[in-house]
């Protein structure tokens, strides 16, 4: 028992004036000894209120034994001997409009399971275990943080169908985030409230835990366990908005107290919530106050504050508002609770990470106060919406959403910042993760686990809502508990297998997790193949010479020897596939991981990967070389949205090596390998006829080199020519690509097809151009959609006759008087196979030397 503090004048202006950080220290429920008797000593604010009792078990609700006394600044207080440990209790209170109303005490620290509302006299005692933990716990910038997201009531359940205790949740919990290899778990559902389906969001109870799943003792045994675990427990935290429960808080001395007056301000009309009146010392200091309590006396790490946007601004989701003394649309006032409130949680409980869900641009949201708004991280939602909207479409257009995935690494340095998949991405309609791929089950499962590779090697702290960490099928249900037969199933088990992968890479890699809000920490190798959906970048520690390679291929197209630079020679190892079988791929193997010493990507070196469909690799070398020893990895950040065009003295940048070779001694080498020799040329030099184009050549055959003889020896050929090099626009687009056509949205065509059939057809009309002797076009034409392609038109014979063929309009063609044209051309040839065509050709025509351009 501990003596609260006292209800004299010096304490109750420090509540007035903002200046009493812990008011539940003196306000609320307090067993004490007053004049050697015990008892409990009750005290509440309401201003407003005419009179005010205290009823429970102890006077048989009886509204006139136990009157609190009126004292300054608005509060009432009273001692109530005999008054014991876990009684329950309420105020009455009387407000000036003659309305009596039984209210739940706001500093209660245990209540009755809902449906039931009363408080609990609570003066439990627990022993803590976690003291070195609380000595030790920080923030974390330079440390690994992965969370798991947690709704503790739905999490798990009984047999019976009820919850489970803290104490039982804390070693299934434990042992599972142990296994799973995560830091920290926030647990959403904590804070008392009426409603299981606001899933713990809608406030009554701001300094207690929910007892539908034990007392605060319970709880308090849940943090110590998990502690012992090594594993930082966050919670959510919702000083946004609270519930209109006449028994709550709302209304609480007859008319508004704790929220704003003025409805335009004081309600929020998406969520029927009431909004906290920042302006009011006393309301600050309860938020606050409960704040503190959770991070001091429950030992919680961090909070994890909901819904900041909705605070910032007067004008979030309403079109009647009240700008403010300036005229603008920011709440200064809830701007000044914010900063104030990290000031104080920082101040009182040191190492605590502060994380605000702020959906905006506001600037400094993780600026100290009072510069910023002084929060440790911010979750990244631009990352979120950009990631989860590019995965959403079909590959076949991902290469008109290309810099989607690139676009975070141009702001990601401004904040620091929690890369979140949360329990708001898996409800209301909006599937679950797994689901919202497009295609086919395994299609689906490819592209999730590619999502979960980018996430984990991406700069920035990891958020996961359970049940996504084995590719939940279904959206979370609050009231059931999770789908933990699906787990069992090999389907799903993969997908566990490597987020348990991705954590063990991202605690123990530092190049993963140590540099995130520096720019070196993460640097672009390839970032615009938007043709092919690739990117590549390297994750490094600044501060040693540990480095990885990640390469994605987000279409479900094979690529064998796709080329990738790499800032050391050397033997490379391959640290994660998401294709391996284990997380339920086909396990593509690499051919060879040495790096070659000609250059690419502005690097070096490079590999040739074969990368599968719709997957991530994880690369480092064998050994690693000193900074100083790794030339080039400084070009990266240049060479991350356009390559360098100029070569340098000791190696040829890439566009050299994709244009085609630019000596006569790699011309040599190229012919030697005809899958080097195709991945070296560009497609538009690849030489094919109209008929191989009709014939449907697949882009593995074109792009990754040939999968036949036919196909090597049309490689041989090809591999000494030299053409211009298409370059990427910023909007990932080939130079002279038609930009004002895009693909109908309606086409439903296999995206192999139609990228080959573009490409092929290119070259197609320049072969033909070449055969008759007619002068290429030096700019190709724009292309049509096939709605709005020309149709051929038959042009009748001289005689009257049907017509042997069609041509098109406006190309006139001459003819004599019996009708035959007057410069006929030869008939087509008989089609010739490859080998023989080949060694046509070889004799009729001169190769280009070298670095020669053609005609292109």
């Amino acid at each position: 028992m501990t003596s609260p503090l006292p209800l004299d004048h010096e304490h109750l202006q420090k509540l007035v004036t903002a200046d009493l950080v812990r008011p539940d220290q003196m306000l609320g429920a307090h067993p004490t000894t007053e004049n050697g008797v015990e008892g409990v000593r009750f005290a509440v604010w309401a201003p407003n209120a005419t009179h005010v009792s205290v009823v429970g078990d102890f006077n048989g609700w009886n509204g006139f034994d136990n009157a609190l006394n009126q004292l300054e600044f608005g509060c009432w207080g009273v001692f109530v001997p005999n008054a014991r440990h876990g009684q329950r209790y309420k105020f009455r209170i009387t407000g000036q409009d003659g309305q009596t109303q039984d209210k739940m005490d706001p500093y209660g620290t245990y209540f009755e399971t809902r449906p039931a509302t009363g408080s609990i006299i609570w003066d439990g005692v627990y022993e803590w275990n976690d003291g070195r933990w609380m000595e030790e716990r920080s923030a974390g910038f330079d440390r690994p943080v992965s969370i798991y997201e947690c709704h503790a009531p739905s999490w798990g359940k009984r047999d019976d169908g009820w919850f489970l205790n803290y104490r039982e949740l804390a070693h299934r919990l434990g042992d599972y985030v142990t296994y799973m290899g995560y830091t920290h778990v926030e647990l959403l559902g904590v804070m008392e409230h009426p409603f299981d389906g606001s899933w713990g969001y809608q406030v009554t109870g701001y300094y207690a835990p929910t007892s539908r799943m034990g007392n605060p003792e319970d709880f308090k045994y849940l943090v110590d366990h998990l502690h012992g675990r090594g594993i930082g427990v966050l919670l959510d935290w919702v000083p946004g908005h609270f519930p209109t429960d006449l028994a709550g808080l709302a209304s609480f001395d007859g008319g508004p107290l704790f929220e704003y007056a003025d409805p335009r301000k004081g309600f929020h009309l998406d969520w029927n919530t009431l909004i906290f009146d920042y302006g009011r010392n006393e309301v600050v200091m309860f938020l606050i106050g409960s704040a503190v309590k959770w991070l001091q006396d429950f030992h919680i790490d961090g909070l994890r504050v909901d819904a900041v946007a909705s605070m910032l601004y007067l004008d979030f989701s309403r079109t009647e508002w009240i700008p403010n003394i300036h005229g603008g649309r920011e709440n200064l006032e809830a701007i000044a609770f914010l900063k104030r409130l990290n000031e104080v949680t920082h101040h009182m409980a040191p190492g605590v990470m502060m994380i605000a869900e702020e959906s905006t641009s506001f600037p400094g949201v993780t600026t100290p106060a009072p510069f910023g708004l002084g929060f440790d991280y911010k979750w990244a939602m631009g990352w979120m919406n950009d990631n989860l909207g590019y995965f959403k479409e079909d590959p076949l257009w991902r290469a008109h959403h290309h810099h989607a995935l690139t676009f975070f690494n141009a702001y990601r340095t401004s904040e620091n910042y929690v890369l979140a998949i949360s329990h708001d991405e898996v409800v209301h309609l909006k599937k679950s993760m797994v689901m919202k791929m497009p295609g086919e089950w395994y299609a689906q499962r490819a592209q999730y686990r590619a999502f979960l590779g980018l996430m984990w090697s991406t700069p920035g702290k990891k958020l996961l809502f359970m049940g996504q960490e084995f590719g939940q099928s279904t959206e979370w249900n609050h009231d059931t508990e999770l789908p933990w037969y699906m787990a069992d199933q090999p389907d799903h088990r993969g997908i566990m297998n490597l987020v348990r992968r991705l954590n063990d890479l991202y605690v123990n890699r530092p190049d993963w997790h140590t540099a995130d809000t520096r720019e070196e920490g993460m640097l672009w190798v390839s970032a615009d193949d938007a043709e092919h959906s690739v990117y590549a970048y390297l994750r490094r520690d600044p501060g040693s010479s540990a480095w990885s390679l990640i390469v994605a291929n987000l279409t479900p197209v094979y690529r064998d020897l796709y080329p990738i630079g790499v800032p050391q020679g050397g033997d490379y190892r391959l640290l994660l596939s998401t294709d391996d079988g284990e997380y339920g791929g086909f396990g593509t193997q690499q051919p060879d991981l040495t790096a070659r010493e000609e250059g690419w990507n502005g690097q070096t070196h490079h590999l040739r990967l074969n990368l599968p469909p719709n997957s991530v690799l994880v690369l480092e070398p064998q050994s690693f070389l000193s900074p100083a020893e790794l030339a080039g990895i400084g070009d990266v950040a240049e060479t991350s949205n356009f390559q360098h065009e100029e070569a340098s003295p000791s190696r040829n940048t890439e566009r050299d090596w994709v244009g085609g070779p630019s000596t006569e001694a790699q011309a040599r080498s190229t012919q030697t390998d005809a899958a080097e020799a195709r991945l070296l040329q560009p497609e538009e030099a690849r030489d094919f006829t109209p008929s191989e184009a009709a014939a449907g050549r697949t882009e593995r055959e074109w792009v990754g080199g040939g999968s036949s003889q036919e196909a090597g020896a049309g490689a041989q050929q090809t591999g000494a020519q030299d053409a211009p090099t298409p370059e990427l626009s910023a909007a990932g687009r080939l130079s002279g690509e038609d930009s004002e056509n895009p693909p109908m949205p309606g086409h439903q065509a296999d995206p192999v097809e139609l990228e080959s059939t573009r490409t092929l057809t290119a070259r197609a009309s320049r072969k033909a151009a070449e055969l008759t002797g007619e002068e290429a076009p030096t700019t190709p034409k724009p292309r049509a959609s096939r709605a709005k392609k020309p149709k051929a038109e038959i042009e009748p014979a001289a005689d009257g006759s049907e017509p042997a063929k069609r041509t098109r309009k406006p190309k006139a063609v001459e003819l004599n008087a019996d009708g035959t044209p007057v410069e006929a051309k030869p008939a087509p040839k008989p089609r010739k196979s490859r080998a023989k065509k080949e060694a046509a050709e070889t004799e009729g025509t001169d190769t280009p030397a070298p670095g020669t351009p053609t005609e292109e």
